[in-house]
């Protein structure tokens, strides 16, 4: 069993932000196993964010590529970080809300990054609203950090929430500590589609969400395979259904996604780049490669 090991700030009790009045605090929460080639991009995102009062923690499943040397070098600017097993990405995010001290927080990827103001133009939007959470737009990226395109956040997400996974753009997310307080973490039995789970969750308790047009967050789109593209359409499925969905209409939009998502990927393959995007973007208001 890999050895657990900690570290940070907190751990040596140098660690001594709060909040303030107009300036809550933020937790912002990585997860990583063996994320040595990304992981460096997205602390420094964090790190240099022109929002000042953050904590920054980092949960790592045991890895054993050299993450853990990355994670040691910047360990005088995180606020802690852990290394050891755990039971998936939902027990990883629970593990690191669970350790979070913040007013406010927001999960970033060790593949994913924030814009230089993203946190400062979420929690602007979240403390001058009602909201329970806000979220904005995202741009997607290849594997050498090229734009590939750009999806917009739903600001009408409430009226689809219950039969599929909105335009809520995880990455971009800021929800309230007192909404988790509400409805509690994620579902450690999901692997895929557990942010989905949350949201819906929190919508059927009257969670509210709000888009902030300005918010961009960013994505390294990395090849997901078919297998990964069916499970995730398999646990909305049986998202949709706990929630009140019937299973005949359930299946039937499970089904309906799957030979949606067969067609776009053959014709993203077959088709020249630029015909690809112009049928994208007329099937697909949210999607844009104009940015």
């Amino acid at each position: 069993m890999t050895e657990r090991i900690e570290g940070g700030l907190r751990s040596k009790g140098r660690f001594y932000k709060k909040s303030e009045p107009g300036m809550p605090l933020v937790s912002i929460i990585t997860v990583v196993r063996n994320g040595i080639k990304h992981l460096e991009q997205a602390i420094q995102s964090v790190l240099n964010q022109t929002y000042d009062n953050i904590e920054y923690i980092i949960i790592d499943g045991g890895s054993t590529d050299g993450t853990l040397d990355i994670i040691h070098s910047y360990d005088n600017q995180i606020a802690y970080w852990v290394s050891e097993p755990d039971e998936g990405i939902s027990d990883a995010f629970n593990k690191g809300i669970a350790n979070s001290a913040g007013n406010i927080i927001g999960i970033v990827n060790a593949d994913d990054w924030l814009s230089e103001n993203q946190i400062e133009t979420g929690v602007m939007a979240l403390v001058q609203s009602s909201a329970d959470f806000v979220f904005g737009n995202l741009l997607f990226h290849d594997s050498n950090g090229e734009i590939k395109y750009k999806m917009y956040g739903d600001p009408d997400y409430a009226n689809i929430i219950t039969s599929k996974m909105p335009y809520l753009c995880h990455p971009t997310v800021l929800a309230k500590r007192a909404a988790y307080e509400k409805i509690g973490l994620f579902d450690v039995k999901l692997n895929i589609a557990m942010d989905y789970e949350w949201l819906l969750r929190l919508h059927k308790q009257g969670g509210k969400g709000k888009y902030v047009k300005n918010l961009t967050g960013h994505m390294r789109v990395l090849g997901a395979s078919d297998i990964s593209y069916l499970k995730a359409l398999g646990e909305v499925r049986k998202i949709t259904i706990r929630y009140g969905q019937s299973v005949i209409k359930a299946d039937m939009l499970y089904l309906f996604r799957i030979a949606k998502g067969t067609i776009r990927r053959s014709l993203e393959k077959w088709l020249p780049n630029w015909f690809y995007n112009r049928i994208r973007g007329l099937v697909n208001r949210h999607y844009s490669i104009d940015l």
